[in-house]
């Protein structure tokens, strides 16, 4: 088995971490309603990870 792939446990980033704490506290309809407020706003997560390599490439 590839190393990358031993693991199934969930990696969480900076801005996931941020939106999940702001969401939580959000039930039913207005959780809709403040998701769909934060999507609206300007992008505020933080430096973008341009190094990539998230992607596994499988040879065939």
């Amino acid at each position: 088995v590839d190393p990358r792939l031993a693991s199934n446990a969930y990696v969480s980033y900076d801005y996931a971490d941020r939106a999940h704490a702001k969401l939580i506290v959000t039930k039913g309809k207005g959780f809709t309603k403040e998701k769909n407020k934060g999507k609206r706003g300007s992008y505020r997560g933080g430096m973008i990870d341009t190094s990539g390599g998230k992607g596994i490439k499988f040879e065939d």
